[in-house]
């Protein structure tokens, strides 16, 4: 399983998932971490984020918040979101999702002043 977070840098979470400046994949086998990858966001144009993390094959999206469209399209190719993660470090919050601690939940943006 793939597992991708946004960051602002290597060990910390974006707030916001069109402000990433790098994303996190992790590969996870029988619930341990086995790989972690680093790499530049792409261009932030419209769904470029979620298509680009379509084409790198990630099952899942842990973030603190993000759009209804990145979700939806996300959703589409059968990416699991879990918007409202509560830790900063990206490790932490894997492990957290491996322990059954992250739920999904309606940490949406809704596109005002308060995430763009």
């Amino acid at each position: 399983m793939k597992i991708a977070l946004p960051l602002l840098s290597k060990d910390l979470v974006s707030d916001h998932f069109g402000h990433s400046k790098m994303f996190l994949i992790a590969e996870v086998e029988g619930g341990k971490i086995t790989g972690v990858n680093y790499y530049d966001a792409p261009a932030h144009e419209f769904g470029s984020f979620p298509m680009w993390l379509i084409s790198m094959n990630v099952n899942v999206l842990l973030c603190k918040g993000l759009g209804h469209k990145a979700v939806e399209i996300l959703n589409s190719r059968n990416v699991e979101v879990f918007p409202g993660v509560t830790e900063n470090n990206p490790i932490d919050a894997i492990n957290a999702y491996l322990a059954g601690k992250v739920e999904k939940s309606d940490a949406f943006c809704s596109g005002g002043d308060s995430c763009h």
